[in-house]
């Protein structure tokens, strides 16, 4: 490469800075205008190049002081006088070496921040999208969230994920602040390699700590369970909770026989589980605490969500946010699933039991479920942590099937042909009630349709990891094809990011007071296709 014509641009940036400019002209050169960064007299920002095959190449440019500029790893470089002008790839070593001169780059906590959105990049390639959306929101992104499951399924680890959240904000100059969460860690193991990795928060999946089998056991055998505990803790959780009621803002948790011996012999050994962890990871490494209590397959009473929380309070442990399953289904990649009212009235207890012991509630599986989101920025006045991530894949996916229809349809016969695959994984309806629409009635010109329709979306949704991981003789059948469509169409694919993301945050945030106002408030995403 001939770095003269770089060094030039170096040297423009300066002249635009002492003439009061802006940068845009430099963008007919490739450099990206929201990456550059001024300190002093030294000058950093991200450069865009097209290859052969019609992907964007990316690299970091630096121009610093020769000596500091070993910091970074070098593909090329050029002297300048006292300065030497630096090539080189988005790789960990030159991420570290611009952490040292831009904290901001780093994940930072979610303590400050009365609401924050996990928007985990399952693919690698959203985080700029959404970082552009939410400038100016007062939301805190959380970009790097990506359960072991998801990893091993994608072939990546927690430093790739880390590693791309931090070179998008980089790259989008976004100095407001963002998250990275060690999503759904449930072994001290998982959580070790999280925080080594350099996660800000973890989220503590307390799925093999929960005795699920309590909540069916008859009244006789679960007495009988209460009653084999050992007398002391009986004495204490009879004399805590049995027959008590719980003030909490202006509503009340009492607590039955039953509701005691339930909560007890369900939870209470993640309790323990989660004190444990919070004691060897959670202080030591400053890290922000999200328990999640969703991951089974009975809503959270109200009793249930009180105990947990005030065995914690009694340790002294106080989470920045809980997940408790929510009544009604929030199955992937579909709107809410159940009586509004209802969830309405119940949210308003779990938000008071929050409150009261001083953290945030969070919503997991959030993504698509427009019809409550009005509800949850209503009541949440104490703030919210909503996760999404899989529907990124999906909005993918209407990518390729606008720009290579005959591929999708494909994906689609598989998805649909082995759903058995991931049975096992998710709770969802497109498995058991046969309504997603049959691949002998999709084809080229209604592939589309498929994006639109909830049963269809699940089964492509659920399906991500077996599509991507297919081989056939040593090779891909659809991996390869399906990225080279979406390099070649990364615009595209961000206006889809964009829009989708923003009719969720919109709703939040008050903007809109139903889904179906949301939706036709935002730009029809058939429409924008043509325009690409």
């Amino acid at each position: 490469m001939d770095l003269q014509p770089l060094l030039n641009d170096v040297h423009e940036i300066f002249a635009d800075i002492d003439a009061n400019k802006s940068f845009d002209d430099l963008s007919n050169k490739g450099i990206y205008v929201p990456s550059i960064q001024v300190d002093r007299r030294n000058v950093y920002f991200i450069l865009h190049e097209k290859d052969d095959q019609g992907y964007t190449q990316k690299s970091l440019v630096v121009y610093e002081n020769r000596l500091t500029v070993d910091d970074f790893e070098a593909v090329e470089s050029l002297e300048d006088g006292d300065s030497i002008l630096v090539v080189g790839e988005l790789n960990e070593v030159n991420n570290k070496a611009l952490a040292k001169r831009f904290p901001w780059i780093r994940p930072v906590s979610r303590r400050n921040y009365k609401y924050s959105f996990g928007v985990g990049d399952r693919l690698g390639n959203a985080s700029n999208a959404h970082l552009r959306l939410l400038k100016g929101r007062s939301i805190l992104p959380v970009l790097a969230q990506q359960s072991i499951r998801e990893l091993m399924l994608m072939h990546r680890t927690n430093t790739d994920v880390f590693q791309s959240a931090s070179w998008a904000v980089f790259e989008e100059g976004f100095t407001y602040g963002w998250g990275a969460d060690g999503d759904h860690v449930k072994t001290e193991y998982e959580v070790d390699y999280a925080v080594k990795v350099g996660c800000s928060m973890i989220t503590l999946d307390c799925t093999e700590v929960i005795n699920n089998d309590a909540v069916n056991l008859s009244e006789e055998e679960l007495d009988k369970q209460f009653n084999a505990l050992d007398d002391d803790q009986k004495k204490y959780f009879n004399d805590t909770y049995l027959d008590k009621t719980f003030k909490v803002g202006d509503s009340e948790v009492h607590f039955t026989k039953h509701d005691v011996e339930e909560s007890v012999l369900t939870f209470y050994g993640a309790i323990l589980f989660a004190a444990q962890i919070y004691k060897d990871f959670v202080v030591p490494y400053n890290l922000d605490f999200e328990i999640s209590m969703d991951e089974t397959p009975y809503q959270t009473t109200n009793p249930n969500h009180f105990f947990f929380a005030n065995e914690l309070h009694r340790r002294n442990i106080t989470p920045v946010t809980m997940a408790p399953r929510f009544y009604g289904e929030f199955q992937k990649a579909i709107d809410y699933i159940g009586d509004k009212d209802r969830f309405e009235r119940e949210l308003v207890v779990h938000e008071a039991i929050a409150e009261h012991f001083g953290y945030r509630l969070s919503i997991h599986s959030g993504s698509d479920k427009l019809s409550v989101y009005e509800i949850i920025g209503r009541v949440a006045k104490n703030g919210w942590h909503v996760k999404t991530a899989g529907t990124n894949w999906l909005e993918a996916c209407r990518v390729v099937a606008h720009k290579d229809p005959k591929l999708m349809v494909e994906m689609y016969k598989y998805a649909y042909e082995h759903l058995d695959d991931v049975k096992d994984f998710y709770v969802f309806n497109a498995q058991t009630d046969g309504k997603a629409p049959k691949p002998e009635t999709i084809n080229e010109d209604n592939i589309i349709t498929v994006l639109g329709d909830d049963d269809g979306r699940q089964v492509l949704h659920t399906m991500y990891g077996s599509l991507l991981n297919l081989e056939h003789n040593y090779h891909y059948v659809f991996r390869d094809k399906f990225w080279d469509v979406l390099k070649k169409n990364q615009d595209l694919y961000d206006r889809y990011l964009n829009i989708h993301i923003a009719e969720h945050i919109d709703l939040l945030q008050g903007k809109y007071k139903s889904k179906e106002e949301a939706l036709e408030a935002h730009e029809p995403k058939a429409d924008i296709s043509k325009e690409y």
